[in-house]
């Protein structure tokens, strides 16, 4: 089944989520229309409010009629197909991000991050759409040997469920786009930090501190290191390899920045950031050790 697309009219799975909400206001910036498909399991409360709102009183969102809303999840691929027809790009965000969770619960990944991506495939088989781009995961290259690491850098050994399910995300996409002919793009990116985030390192420390500002538990000893990147400049990345990527069927792009942060390091970023006084917040390190400011 096709039908009449819009020109330039781009679906957002996960349109609502954290990443999605930023790049679905660059989109819009740009003169972009754009349709959020999210079943709004991570949605800020205030946002998914004034979605619902507006869907159920068939009014623009936000006053503005380039943007629509359907509630929908991955899972459905009817529903995802049903919201897909019509659009030129699909941008697929939609994803459990638990990964703590995901250990637990390893099923919930593969049904969300795996099988909701073949869906997101299959409606775009069904409905002629042939360009992709799909939010992947630096996690797929594990504990890399090299850093920094190179998009061709392998074998690729992920160590969560989640991490694997990206990885597979990738396989699926590689080998449809080859089959249909399709130019995708899949972004790794790095550990993201921003407005709207709902989870990781400091969106943890965050409520830690608002719960008890004088004591801050930490795991391990800190002085583990990640790099961080601003979702302002993930969406930036996403958005200037659309216009530049070569024309492939597959196109991976890793997201995020040479430099890494110690647990500790963000810790008191986070404290300075709230306006506490650091010496004040004693840190309980989950290894064993406690210690002042």
């Amino acid at each position: 089944m096709t039908g009449p697309r819009e020109r330039g009219r781009v679906l957002v799975t996960g349109g609502a989520g954290f990443i999605g909400s930023t790049l679905v206001d660059a989109l819009l910036a740009r003169g972009r229309p754009v349709t959020i498909f999210d079943d709004l399991s991570s949605a800020e409360i205030d946002r998914a409010s004034t979605l619902t709102g507006a869907a159920e009183a068939a009014q623009p969102i936000d006053g503005d009629p380039r943007l629509r809303f359907v509630r929908g999840d991955v899972r459905d691929v009817a529903a995802l197909e049903s919201a897909m027809a019509g659009h030129e790009l699909v941008v697929h965000l939609a994803a459990h991000t638990d990964i703590a969770r995901g250990r637990t619960d390893p099923w919930r990944d593969f049904q969300v991050n795996v099988a909701g991506t073949w869906n997101v495939l299959e409606a775009m088989r069904r409905l002629g759409v042939s360009r992709l781009m799909f939010a992947s995961s630096g996690t797929v290259y594990g504990y890399p040997t090299s850093v920094p690491t190179t998009e061709s850098y392998g074998p690729l050994l992920p160590e969560s469920p989640y991490a694997a399910a990206k990885l597979a995300g990738e396989a699926l996409i590689a080998g449809s786009s080859a089959l249909h002919g399709w130019r995708a793009l899949a972004f790794r990116f790095g550990n993201t930090v921003g407005e709207h985030s709902d989870h990781g390192l400091v969106h943890d420390l965050v409520v830690k501190l608002l719960r008890d500002p004088g004591c801050l538990e930490l795991l391990g000893d800190g002085r583990q290191a990640k790099p961080y990147v601003a979702v302002d400049d993930v969406v930036a990345a996403m958005l200037l390899a659309e216009s530049v990527a070569p024309a492939a069927t597959l196109t991976v792009l890793n997201v995020g920045t040479s430099g890494t942060l110690t647990v500790a390091r963000v810790a008191e970023l986070v404290i300075d950031a709230l306006g506490l006084d650091d010496t004040a917040v004693e840190r309980v390190y989950l290894d064993g050790a406690a210690r002042g400011g």
